[in-house]
């Protein structure tokens, strides 16, 4: 039985040497020495070793090699789109109840982030069904998600789901969908067709207007509107001198949610009290 703790040939291997300053890098025996300002890492050296341990570099600095994560693929990912931050994602997906067997609907994969998180959520049962009109940026997703070796439970298509070809979503039934389109509210029908009863409908909303007309779309479909934004702030905690670090990531976007609802009750007064308060 193979140690799982132990690094093989074609890991990939998170080399990180301080918070700001980690490279992915992946580990074969004819990878080539890897510069950086803190000295030169033997990368292949990393072949044998045990996942917390570390490698020094020609300089003498300490290098820890760790198992990278979700959230690490995703931020090392190639990118031509702004891509929706952990403190973001981690919310959707704990609002949404994600878990394995999981299944979302996404419209708007963009460089592959969401996708990426969500499908390690959902692996390996669950499914990322995805939709990009914009081909070049599905060719970057792909690879992306591949990196992470989640390909086996995201399907891409590479077009609207307003475009999709007919049977494309025919008897197809999600726990979530996610709108991640400059114009959010005109898929609130086909998010609410698809979605089982009491899903999720998330969409990424950049500026308070497009949260606002989202939000009052929904009203009449959906109930537990909510419309929240996520900040962050590190700490540099360090003995006698822990203060708020000088640099935060503020505004990414606002997140603006809700439930599918059925039937003769789901009128516009009582979602609206519902989302007031």
């Amino acid at each position: 039985m193979p140690d799982l703790d132990k690094i093989v040939a074609d890991d990939r291997v998170l080399f990180y040497l301080d918070s700001r300053r980690t490279w992915l890098l992946l580990v074969r025996d004819d990878s080539a020495p890897f510069h950086t300002h803190a000295g030169i890492i033997q990368v292949s050296d990393a072949i044998g070793k045990t996942f917390g341990s570390s490698l020094t570099t020609t300089l003498g600095n300490q290098v820890f090699l760790l198992r990278p994560v979700a959230v690490d693929y995703i931020m090392k990912s190639e990118r031509r789109t702004q891509i929706v931050y952990p403190k973001d994602f981690a919310y959707i997906a704990s609002r949404a109840g994600l878990k394995n067997g999981a299944r979302v609907f996404e419209c708007g994969t963009g460089s592959g982030a969401l996708t990426t998180f969500f499908a390690s959520l959902v692996a390996p049962l669950g499914l990322v069904h995805t939709f990009e009109q914009r081909k070049e940026f599905q060719e970057i997703a792909k690879k992306n998600v591949a990196k992470a070796g989640l390909s086996t439970v995201v399907k891409f298509e590479d077009n609207s789901p307003l475009e999709a070809a007919p049977g494309t979503l025919e008897g197809e039934t999600y726990d979530l969908a996610l709108l991640d389109t400059g114009d959010p509210w005109i898929l609130l029908n086909s998010a609410h067709h698809l979605l089982r009863g009491s899903g999720f409908v998330f969409a990424i909303c950049p500026t308070m207007n497009q949260a606002e007309t989202f939000v009052e779309a929904m009203a009449g479909k959906f109930a537990d509107l909510e419309c929240v934004e996520i900040m962050l702030r590190r700490i540099e905690a360090r003995a006698g001198k822990t203060r708020p670090s000088m640099r935060m990531i503020g505004h990414t976007c606002y997140l603006a949610s809700g439930r599918k609802i059925l039937g003769p009750e789901a009128v516009r007064e009582r979602v609206e009290n519902d989302y007031n308060g």
